[in-house]
């Protein structure tokens, strides 16, 4: 018998289930925002990994297609190893900086996009506590490069929310929320900007001008190979070239809420004072600011102040309360941030009268410009770290500003017009010097005729001497000036410094400096609710601290 043998070969396609269904997950999303969905980095899908290190990030559209186009791909910064960028296996991409070296790791690509001057961008995770560049800012993303980005930075007092295109823009302490998977939503318009987290609004501050480029460059995890590094934890990333509608916006924030713990409730504030002989002590619970007053209508910041505080009575009547945000100015509010290169300096703002004092080293040394008609004197200001972002904001609002900017640039500035320099113009305090050289060395970029503090050089008196601060608000980098004309008057031929074209060297300056900044009552107000006060360091006695200069500096 002949057994016949069927045998039945049945064909299925290999259909790869996705989870990334933002289109169906999400009821009741209008067409305007779902036709204008670049891109959803969806953390449970399409993530490449080696192990558990990251290699890639592939998006996905509406519809859990993949976006291979608009993959970003791990970059290496400095020596930054693979593993810096890391996979849950759940949906979480862990980044990481252990150092506040050179090196470190993003991921990068370029999205297919038209120019937009709206533009909404929503992710999911969290900042960490402790980032080694918490204090410089921590960038989740940078879109454009700075036409759109979110950051965490110091400013004011604990950690706050930044955006930057050119110009640091501020709004809320988010420090409440480190280690807390939130949902942080970014909607642009031509002319605004505001910032969420889980829907509440984190008051942005700031006037910009916004246009997110076509095909647009996208880091997420840094600011890009300028460092910055993001550390925490994202979940889900989705780009819109369109301003959200609220109830749009909110639909996704929704959808992303259950992955949120809810943040931990505010105290309600409470204060109390008790007498004892010639001793007070006030008591009070919450994180406000505390203000006294001895008539009920002036009041006065009491900065860095915690609870309990004992003090002697020396008023017949002393009145005290408590405020989560100021609604008018109060007296004696000091305002101070701390910038650096290759050390610090600081910058401290006193509402009251509208001073501002410069205080940094000894001897600092400048080189001299003079390409395209220039003709002045420069150094780095803020190369390492631009500070909270307290300067920016007092050059942005200086009433002022036409004005100093005209004598900038009527002295030596020539071609720094443009809307993005902004010049502070100062005055020296009684402790600063200002030095100059006069002998070039046998070999030019020698250092034997440039030593900080030795006879190299000579003191030469301030007085009409142009001494500056400018700014470049399209990288943030603000730079020590002294206008070339103005040392002419006083120093005749031009001190050869370290015998190069740009005279390395050549001055040196005490940074040691007063000027005075007028705000109108809105920017005070807006001011002081940005930053912290703190106890005033300087006045007009204030002194330049010795630095010993590195080599060639």
């Amino acid at each position: 018998m002949k057994i016949l043998k069927l045998v039945f070969v049945i064909y299925l396609p290999c259909v790869a289930t996705l989870s990334a269904t933002l289109f169906n997950e999400v009821a009741g999303l209008s067409a305007p925002a779902q036709s204008s969905l670049i891109a959803h980095y969806d953390g449970r899908v399409a993530v490449d990994t080696t192990g558990s290190t990251v290699n890639s990030w592939t998006p996905v559209d509406g519809n859990g297609v993949p976006l291979p186009t608009m993959a970003v791909t791990s970059a290496q910064r400095g020596s930054g190893a693979a593993d810096l960028i890391s996979y849950d296996g759940t949906g979480s991409l862990i980044f990481d900086d252990p150092s506040v070296g050179a090196d470190g790791r993003f991921l990068q690509g370029t999205l297919t996009n038209s120019a937009s001057s709206e533009f909404t961008v929503i992710w999911l995770g969290h900042y960490k506590t402790g980032a080694h560049f918490a204090t410089s800012g921590t960038y989740a993303y940078n879109i454009g490069l700075n036409n759109i980005s979110h950051q965490r930075d110091d400013f004011g007092g604990g950690f706050h929310v930044e955006m930057y295109n050119g110009t640091t823009y501020g709004g809320d302490d988010i420090t409440a929320l480190d280690n807390t998977d939130t949902v942080w939503s970014t909607v642009l318009t031509e002319t605004t900007h505001k910032a969420y987290a889980n829907g509440t609004d984190l008051n942005i501050t700031g006037a910009p001008s916004n246009n997110v480029t076509a095909s647009a460059l996208i880091d997420i995890g840094a600011f890009g190979t300028g460092g910055y590094d993001f550390v925490g934890e994202m979940r889900h990333l989705l780009i819109f070239d369109s301003n959200l509608t609220d109830a749009d916006r909110g639909l996704i924030e929704a959808w992303l809420a259950p992955a949120v713990t809810p943040p931990p409730t505010t105290p309600d504030l409470s204060l109390s004072i008790t007498a004892q002989g010639d001793f007070a002590e006030l008591t009070w619970s919450g994180v406000p600011h505390l203000l006294s007053s001895v008539d009920l209508n002036e009041w006065r910041i009491e900065p860095e102040v915690s609870s309990p505080m004992t003090w002697p009575i020396e008023e017949e009547r002393e009145f005290f309360h408590l405020a989560s945000t100021f609604t008018t100015v109060p007296q004696g509010a000091v305002l101070r941030t701390r910038v650096s290169s290759y050390t610090w300096r600081d910058f401290e703002y006193h509402l009251d009268t509208g001073d501002l004092y410069m205080l940094g080293e000894q001897t600092h040394g400048l080189d001299y410009y003079d390409a395209s008609g220039n003709d002045f004197w420069w150094c780095f200001a803020n190369s390492s770290d631009h500070g909270s972002g307290l300067l920016e904001f007092l050059m942005d609002h200086n009433l002022n500003a036409a004005a100093m900017k005209t004598t900038a640039t009527s002295n030596g500035w020539t071609t720094y017009t443009g809307s993005q320099y902004s010049f502070l113009i100062f005055e020296p305090l009684t402790s600063q010097q200002t030095y100059v050289n006069d002998t070039a060395p046998a070999v030019a970029g020698g250092n034997e005729t440039t030593e900080a503090y030795t006879d190299d050089y000579t003191a030469i008196a301030p007085t009409g001497l142009l001494y500056t601060i400018y700014r470049n608000s399209n990288s943030g980098t603000a730079y020590f000036g002294l206008g070339g004309p103005s040392l002419d008057t006083v120093v005749n031929p031009r001190p050869p410094g370290d015998g190069t074209a740009n005279n390395d060297n050549g001055l040196r300056y005490d940074i040691a400096f007063k000027t005075n900044i007028q705000l109108s009552e809105e920017k005070k107000l807006e001011l002081i609710n940005q930053f912290t006060p703190v106890i005033p360091l300087y006045d007009d006695s204030s002194t330049p601290y010795y630095l010993v200069h590195p080599v060639g500096l």
